[in-house]
């Protein structure tokens, strides 16, 4: 609890859920979002519970409603769950995904996964959301990104992974957190 280790001596393993096949795409427009998704089952997020989503092109997830800001600040008054916020392009190159999923494959995984990240909680997935942006260029065209979220629900408890393929340096703004709950 509260620390975070990683050997770093290695490649990094696969930690992504599989994407591409199937899976819808946002459309290709710098600082664009996808439409309005209903989810399939509702998702409680820090006691609020939403029943649609939206993925945004710059890295980062919406409930209410679309949100074209590609530089990264907390003052937006709406919850935001941003893996990494910084100004991309799928223009350029990329694309950015998403399925919601209730097959039993992907809930196995899931379920297994939670499980073995929180043993104290007897989880089973019954919905997953996954969204996805791979090799998302940058705006400068200088490098990509390649990075997941994945919202997972079993109805009553809800939990959230982020998971991080390559990811290229940059020297554009950016911000990397696991959520943001900020109402003003």
């Amino acid at each position: 609890m509260g620390r975070w280790a990683f050997r770093v001596n290695h490649p990094a393993p696969a930690v992504l859920f599989p994407f591409g096949d199937g899976d819808l795409q946002t459309p290709v427009s710098d600082d664009g979002s996808s439409e309005e998704i209903i989810l399939q089952q509702p998702f409680n997020y820090f006691g609020r519970t939403y029943n649609q989503i939206y993925v945004n092109n710059n890295g980062h997830l919406t409930f209410t409603e679309p949100f074209s800001e590609y530089s990264p600040y907390s003052g937006s008054g709406r919850d935001i769950i941003f893996p990494l916020w910084t100004d991309l392009n799928n223009g350029i190159q990329g694309t950015v995904s998403y399925r919601q999923a209730t097959d039993s494959a992907t809930l196995n995984q899931v379920t297994s996964q939670i499980n073995q990240y929180f043993p104290d909680v007897s989880f089973a997935a019954s919905w997953v959301f996954i969204a996805t942006w791979n090799q998302v260029s940058y705006y400068s065209g200088a490098g990509a990104a390649t990075f997941q979220v994945v919202l997972v629900s079993s109805g009553d408890v809800s939990f959230l992974l982020l998971n991080y393929g390559d990811i290229d340096a940059t020297e554009q703004l950016w911000m990397v957190r696991k959520t943001q709950y900020c109402r003003l």
